[in-house]
Formats: C-alpha cells, structure tokens, sequence
C-alpha cells in the first residue's frame, strides 16, 4: 500500500471547493483512493509568530 499525503488549505469558499474536487479527481485518476482529513498546526516562521491551522488529505493506493 503506497499513501499519499498533501496539504490542502484551510479556506473552504465556493472556488476553493471547486478546485479541492478537482485535486481529488486528480489523485483518483493517478490510481489513488481518498482516506481521510486531518487537521494540523504549522509553527510561524522559524519558530515564531503565529502558528497556522491547515488540513491534511491522505490518499492510498492499493
């Protein structure tokens, strides 16, 4: 099993969407199916400044 995992964002406006549904078509027609969505904190940089929220999707290929 091979996964895939990429940062997709956290803005989720009428165009955002659209274009979210066109990176998973995308990974699907690389072979990929849709596993998940998790959320993570990114530190600001280098370490300072305000961290950011942001979401994971995971992919797997059997």
């Amino acid at each position: 099993m091979k996964y895939k995992i990429e940062p997709i964002g956290s803005e989720f406006s009428n165009k955002a969407i659209s274009s979210l549904e066109d990176r998973f078509s995308a990974r699907s027609s690389e072979g990929y199916e849709f596993h998940s969505v998790f959320q993570i904190q990114q530190p600001g940089c280098l370490g300072f400044g305000k961290p950011t929220i942001t979401y994971l999707a995971v992919y797997v290929k059997q």
